[in-house]
C-alpha cells in the first residue's frame, strides 16, 4: 500500500509537469514566476484587477472592477505579463491625484508622467535577483511603443 501512495505521488507530480509543459516551457514559467513575485505588493494593492495561476490555463489577467468591465486574459508570455503590468502602472501615474501635467483628450504620455512611469516600474524591475536588466530594457521599448501608437491618435 504503501508502495501505491509513492506511485500515485510520482504520478501525480508527473501530471503536474506535463500541466505546465502543455501551457508553457520551463524557462517562461520560471521567468513568469519573476515578474509576478516582483509586482507581488502592487497587484496585491490593487482592487480592480488580479493575475491568477491555473494548472489548466497558466496565468490568468483578471478584471474585476468594475463588473461591467470584467474579463479575463490568458498571460502566454512574460511580454504579455509585463504588457499587462507596465499598462495598470501608466493608467495609474495618469489618473493620479499627483499628476497636474495631464492634457485632456490625449494618449501620450507627457514628461511627467513618463518619467514617474518609469520611476515606478524601475523601482519594481530592480527588485528582480539579477537585477531586471533584461526587463529595463523591454520597458524601454515598451514607453517608446507607447508614445509612437498613440501619437497617430493624438493627431
Amino acid at each position: 500500500m504503501l508502495l501505491l501512495r509513492e506511485d500515485t505521488r510520482d504520478e501525480s507530480a508527473k501530471q503536474e509537469r506535463s500541466y505546465i509543459a502543455m501551457i508553457y516551457t520551463e524557462e517562461t514559467k520560471k521567468k513568469l514566476d519573476v515578474i509576478l513575485r516582483a509586482f507581488a505588493a502592487y497587484i496585491n494593492s490593487q482592487n480592480y484587477f488580479d493575475i491568477l495561476y491555473s494548472k489548466k490555463a497558466g496565468y490568468i489577467y483578471l478584471v474585476i472592477d468594475p463588473v461591467s468591465a470584467a474579463g479575463a486574459e490568458q498571460l502566454r508570455t512574460p511580454e504579455d505579463m509585463l504588457d499587462v503590468l507596465f499598462n495598470e502602472i501608466i493608467n495609474d501615474v495618469i489618473n493620479s491625484p499627483a499628476n497636474k501635467s495631464h492634457i485632456p483628450d490625449t494618449v501620450t504620455l507627457t514628461k511627467w508622467e513618463e518619467t514617474e512611469s518609469r520611476r515606478q516600474l524601475t523601482t519594481i524591475l530592480e527588485q528582480i535577483e539579477s537585477g531586471g536588466a533584461e526587463y529595463l530594457g523591454y520597458l524601454d521599448e515598451y514607453i517608446k511603443d507607447y508614445q509612437e501608437r498613440n501619437a497617430a491618435d493624438d493627431e
